[in-house]
């Protein structure tokens, strides 16, 4: 079942999709290619939205289970698990440094993020039946594995998605493209208008 969890674009992301550039939070965010500009869009949806943290927050303060958290920047990680540790949950990590699956096998009120390219693939995660995704990845591929870490031989709950994403941005254009079995690419950015 997929639940969206719609939380407002900030200023910043507004000022940066028309100018090209912000500073936020000490640094400035210039997107001067498609590429910069595409991944500084998405993390303006992502750990700099303090709504989009503080909806993490409350989702996961609202449930003793099992969450499984898909992530795409190392800052995302950081600023999910410093909230992680105010909620004195367990933590479990996958990514291209750790993998970490400690807390997940032991503590049946672990949070266990995942990076898509390190975890999206392979892992099976049935213990769990709650997965969150915070950001979306812009691959397909990646995002229709990660939905199946959870819905595996030997799940008898029903499987929840939540999807954290920011109102009239371009994660709403990378969820309709997902959607379609297709990749967002930079040309399907530079198309984005929001």
């Amino acid at each position: 079942m997929m639940i969206p969890m719609m939380v407002p674009k900030t200023k910043e992301y507004i000022k940066f999709r028309k100018t090209g550039i912000v500073t936020i939070e000490g640094c400035e965010l210039v997107g001067d290619t498609s590429l910069t500009k595409r991944l500084y869009s998405r993390m303006l949806c992502g750990h700099y939205n303090r709504d989009k943290l503080q909806t993490f927050g409350d989702l996961a303060s609202s449930t003793k289970d099992r969450l499984i958290v898909f992530y795409n920047f190392n800052e995302e990680l950081n600023s999910l698990k410093q909230i992680t540790a105010e909620l004195e949950r367990p933590i479990s990590e996958v990514n291209g440094h750790v993998k970490d699956l400690f807390a997940y096998e032991n503590d049946s009120d672990s949070i266990t993020f995942i990076q898509y390219q390190a975890g999206a693939m392979g892992l099976n995660l049935q213990k769990a039946n709650k997965v969150v995704f915070f950001t979306l990845t812009d691959k397909s591929e990646l995002y229709e594995q990660a939905k199946k870490r959870i819905h595996r031989i030997g799940q008898n709950r029903t499987c929840f998605y939540y999807l954290m994403m920011c109102c009239d941005s371009v994660e709403e254009a990378i969820l309709q493209t997902l959607n379609q079995r297709k990749d967002f690419t930079d040309e399907l950015f530079d198309e984005c208008k929001v």
